[in-house]
């Protein structure tokens, strides 16, 4: 499911806590007052559980169990060389482990089985809470539920499902400031050969909010600039009037500091589909790679030279509408497109302006042979 309806959040503990009823009353009076949203609560076992309901249709549960957690739960993320990163004595703090706060955060009341998604795939209705702003939301509201316990009660660590990310309690509130999709959203798995200085990143939470995860195969770019890589792509996608990259495209920033090509791969075999980002340039760490275009290689793709079009007339209408689409996207975002010319051959003039041809002096638009 690209939008995951069920936001979870395990709050670790070394201790007993005593405090849910408070963190559940905060809870709503901050929400009520950030948001002007009101809940009810159809379900309380004093101290233990409690679900809320309302706010949009949001359904919140918050549960205390006075043991440990499953360390078997965390062992994809233990896997995760960030993890160690972030936390370098992450296995002590998980062995520490005394109670732990579940908080759950849902749209709608009928939950979301498989049986229930089956069921209303076939009907034709959409399962509740099933687009993209109602997810952010529903992520917005985990963290500020999950900040709001902290507050309370400091926690060693804090496992946040949907990324699968174990964070330490005292770096949550940095995490979870950032808005969607943000650290907090998208884990970098890495891979590669360290020792030799390449790393690539596998991301894991990217296919929620653009249907793929995202790839960046290992070189001697540092991991952390091909990540903020990744979250401006996620940027680009989703900000108003945003895009996906198209196949083979490449993106980067105005100032020309950077550029990465873009690659739809389509699902393998018991995997999703993926984004492959290819670095071609990064000045701030003196990278070019081989197959990097420069700038001086611009051509104008209103007015190409004609020795780079294709012969066929048909293909080169196809071409110019296909560029002229890309240049309305990017610049739906405040942004630039641009067509560059591979090789080192001198670039050919541009082909002489002509007046248009129409009828009396006025153009005729939409019709061929003309």
């Amino acid at each position: 499911m690209q939008f995951p309806n069920d936001i979870q959040t395990a709050l670790l503990f070394d201790r007993r806590v005593d405090d849910l009823e408070h963190i559940v009353r905060e809870f709503m009076r901050v929400e009520g007052m950030r948001s002007g949203a009101q809940f009810n609560v159809p379900e309380a076992k004093p101290g233990a559980f409690y679900r809320l309901f309302g706010g949009d249709e949001l359904m919140l549960t918050f549960e205390y169990l006075d043991h440990p957690a499953n360390m078997e739960v965390f062992r994809p993320s233990l896997t995760s060389a960030v993890t160690g990163i972030l936390c370098p004595d992450i296995r002590e703090r998980l062995m520490r482990n005394r109670a732990h706060i579940l908080i759950n955060v849902s749209h709608g009341v009928l939950g979301n089985s498989p049986e229930l998604t089956r069921l209303m795939a076939t009907i034709g209705r959409p399962m509740e809470g099933a687009s993209l702003p109602q997810f952010v939301r529903r992520l917005e509201i985990a963290a500020l539920a999950s900040r709001i316990a902290l507050d309370h009660v400091p926690a060693q660590a804090v496992h946040w499902v949907q990324s699968d990310q174990l964070i330490p309690g005292e770096k949550f509130d940095a995490y979870a400031g950032a808005p969607p999709p943000g650290p907090l959203h998208i884990h970098p798995f890495l891979f590669g050969d360290a020792a030799a200085g390449k790393v690539g990143i596998r991301t894991f939470g990217a296919r929620h909010f653009v249907g793929r995860e995202i790839r960046i195969e290992p070189s001697t770019l540092p991991w952390a600039a091909n990540y903020e890589t990744i979250l401006a792509f996620l940027r680009i996608a989703l900000v108003k009037n945003g895009y996906v990259i198209p196949d083979g495209d490449t993106f980067g920033p105005e100032d020309g500091s950077l550029s990465y090509r873009v690659t739809h791969l389509p699902a393998e075999e018991g995997d999703v589909p993926i984004f492959v980002l290819k670095p071609l340039l990064h000045k701030a760490f003196g990278f070019v790679a081989d197959d990097y275009v420069p700038r001086e290689r611009v051509i104008d793709d209103r007015a190409p030279p004609l020795s780079l079009m294709p012969e066929d007339d048909e293909a080169k209408m196809d071409l110019v509408n296909e560029w002229r689409e890309k240049r309305a996207l990017a610049e739906g975002i405040g942004g630039r497109f641009e067509v560059r010319a591979k090789g080192s051959a001198p670039l050919p003039p541009a082909p002489p302006a002509r007046p248009p041809r129409g009828i009396g002096g006025r153009p005729v638009f939409g019709r061929k042979g003309l």
